[in-house]
């Protein structure tokens, strides 16, 4: 039986994700912008493929259950990442190229950033299952040796409750109120 998230869980996830990864994008980009100048949109390029490598990257973490529960995954997938990349970015790029006549370096933009993000995604989702792969046991039941499942062992399931699917340190991000959780066990 998966657990709901609160309203107010949600949306304090989002909105805390939104702004550290609003912050991280704008640093970043004035780093790019400081170190290879302005002329071609060097910070946007970087900004959105590293973007679409760590959203296949949480993704696949998220879908295994595996380190990434749902309020961090909305933190991580839909407020971080949503702020740090931006289609508009993308096309203001071109945009902006295309308007000073900058027709070769425009198409090289566009390319390299489909191109880049497509490698991007796939290089996140084989990272993503390498780190599964390395956490889980090879077979079911056996003992596992390897210190990262040891650390990580209670992490992704909720035992305590019957199981339910939610990342067990949740809580110490974002503990809801005693209320809500007594309303919520009540109507199961």
């Amino acid at each position: 039986m998966s657990r709901s998230l609160s309203a107010r869980r949600r949306l304090v996830a989002v909105l805390c994700g939104g702004f550290c990864g609003t912050i991280t994008r704008y640093i970043l980009s004035s780093l790019v912008q400081v170190w290879l100048g302005k002329g071609w949109p060097y910070d946007l390029l970087l900004i959105n493929v590293t973007g679409a490598l760590l959203l296949a990257f949480v993704t696949t973490l998220a879908e295994a259950s595996f380190l990434v529960g749902p309020t961090r995954r909305l933190f991580l997938n839909v407020g971080f990442l949503g702020a740090y990349t931006t289609f508009s970015s993308f096309a203001l790029g071109n945009v902006v190229l295309v308007r000073d006549d900058e027709w070769i370096p425009a198409l090289l933009y566009v390319f390299l950033s489909i191109g880049g993000g497509v490698l991007a995604v796939l290089l996140g989702d084989f990272l993503g299952q390498w780190c599964i792969s390395k956490a889980r046991p090879s077979t079911p039941g056996a003992k596992t040796t390897r210190a990262l499942t040891g650390m990580l062992s209670g992490l992704s399931f909720d035992r305590t409750r019957g199981g339910d699917r939610l990342d067990g340190q949740d809580d110490l991000l974002l503990p809801e109120r005693r209320g809500e959780r007594k309303t919520r066990q009540r109507r199961s």
